[in-house]
């Protein structure tokens, strides 16, 4: 038998083995950094409404500044417009999408504002003119027209600034605070 064979055909299984070891340890290693960047990788939702007007997105930390103009926008209506037979409806709404710590007094308000609006057979509409986002805060700044009825007729109008703050878990988008500002 050839010796010399033998020992070339030795050294290059060993040769080869070496490699795929090393080759085998890299992958590992490359496989390790990839689980690792998936596990602190945070996901991100993207929502598709039936009519998409601007891009939504809502991932671990934080939502889209669009989103949280539309949510604002969504909000305001159900706190701003409304008459007394739509009251009770949008008060139920409205506090699915606010936080647990302002719910209270919040409800509060809104049963007050129900009553006062069947006893004077009263409504109002309000139509957002300019929304202003505050992303880092998490405010949405409303200005619109504010207008009020009395049985069909109109009695009043004027220009209202409100500012919306919200909260956001992880889980959802939630009202925290309602303030009226000035019409400056």
């Amino acid at each position: 038998m050839n010796r010399g064979y033998f020992e070339v055909s030795y050294q290059q299984a060993v040769n080869q083995r070496n490699w795929l070891a090393l080759l085998s340890l890299i992958l590992s290693l490359v496989l390790l950094v990839i689980s690792a960047f998936l596990f602190f990788k945070t996901e991100r939702v993207i929502i598709v409404p039936p009519h998409i007007e601007k891009e939504l997105w809502v991932d671990g930390n934080s939502v889209s500044p669009t989103y949280l103009e539309q949510f604002g926008s969504f909000t305001s209506q159900l706190l701003f417009t409304k008459s007394a037979s739509s009251a009770a409806n949008q008060r139920s709404i409205i506090l699915r999408h606010t936080d647990s710590g302002y719910s209270p007094s919040l409800r509060h308000k809104l049963i007050e504002e129900e009553a006062l609006l069947k006893k004077q057979n009263a409504s109002y509409v309000f139509y957002p003119v300019e929304i202003t986002v505050n992303p880092e805060k998490m405010e949405v700044l409303i200005t619109g027209d504010h207008k009020y009825f009395v049985g069909d007729k109109q009695v009043s109008s004027d220009k209202a600034v409100y500012l919306l703050s919200f909260t956001y878990n992880g889980s959802g988008l939630f009202l925290n605070e309602v303030t009226a500002k000035n019409k400056d």
